[in-house]
């Protein structure tokens, strides 16, 4: 029996998940499989391991450009850091990809942790 759910999210940059990864004190690692309740079980692109938990986070390209989150939810030990479908790591992902396409762009970035999660991005013209 498996626990693992995929969920689909709309991450489609490495190098901004490796960001978020840095941020978050996760350890990230290529092509490997992803340990849930029973062990190492589904192979994935990226796994991310999570400090001081036995379980790990699998992303697998899903054919569309992007990845898709696997992970085991038993016993809620990926949830109690990332919370529900790993919304601090889509988040922190999806705000380093902005950022980097925006500074492309020639805007400022300014960036505000809402209180209760979530993070707010505020664009201005350079100059």
């Amino acid at each position: 029996m498996s626990h693992y759910s995929t969920i689909s999210v709309n991450l489609d940059d490495e190098a901004s998940i490796k960001a978020a990864c840095n941020e978050l004190d996760l350890k990230f690692r290529l092509n490997s499989k992803v340990k849930g309740y029973y062990g190492a079980g589904e192979s994935c692109d990226i796994v991310i391991e999570i400090k001081g938990s036995p379980y790990e986070v699998g992303l697998r390209r899903n054919g569309k450009g992007g990845y898709d989150l696997i992970y085991d939810k038993f016993g809620g030990h990926v949830e109690k850091v990332l919370g529900k479908d790993c919304k601090k790591l889509v988040e922190s992902a999806t705000y380093h990809k902005v950022t980097k396409t925006a500074r492309k762009l020639g805007y400022m970035i300014q960036r505000k942790d809402k209180t209760g999660g979530g993070i707010q991005v505020i664009l201005s013209r350079a100059g």
